[in-house]
């Protein structure tokens, strides 16, 4: 009689050890790639496609951001969501001393904090000195950066962002 005998129903056979390692990383493998698959749907990508681009640029923002400070221009946007979901985007400018500023270039757009594929952009329409306006189509609800870029002489005169949330 052996010393060390082991129950005929529980030995540990090669075939059990190889369907247990194949087991083991089977399972990683597949949350490896459930993982992998779901942050590919849901994230749209990098900020930026070149981070060296971006900081070439950085002075040049600096430069327009000082033009900015410096024209005192008073920018306040209202965005409103109808129920069919079409979006409304009203923007009153005005300069320093509180005058209507008419004859503007303004494009608006609205983007997804987290997910850049469902930005909209949109150009409002001067409807009264000073008053502007502008539609996009359904759009969902939930929080956005409104950007309100002012554009004169082609090239961007003043620029304001803000988080709205659309309900």
């Amino acid at each position: 009689m052996p010393i060390h005998a082991e129950p005929a129903g529980r030995r540990l056979t090669g075939r059990k050890v190889l369907l247990i390692f194949i087991g083991f990383f089977g399972v990683i493998v597949s949350a490896d790639t459930f993982l992998i698959v779901s942050a590919l749907r849901s994230w749209s990508g990098a900020e930026t496609t070149s981070a060296y681009k971006a900081g070439q640029l950085y002075n040049e923002e600096i430069r327009l951001a000082r033009l900015q400070a410096e024209r005192g221009w008073r920018i306040v946007p209202t965005v409103e969501r109808a129920a069919d979901g079409a979006a409304s985007i009203v923007v009153d400018v005005r300069d320093r001393s509180g005058e209507p500023l008419g004859g503007r270039a303004i494009e608006a757009s609205l983007q997804r904090p987290t997910d850049k594929r469902g930005d909209r952009s949109v150009a409002l329409v001067e409807e009264t000195h000073g008053r502007y306006r502008g539609a996009l189509a359904p759009i969902a609800p939930g929080q956005w950066d409104l950007v309100l870029d002012v554009v004169e002489g082609g090239e961007r005169a003043y620029r304001r962002k803000s988080r709205v949330v659309l309900r």
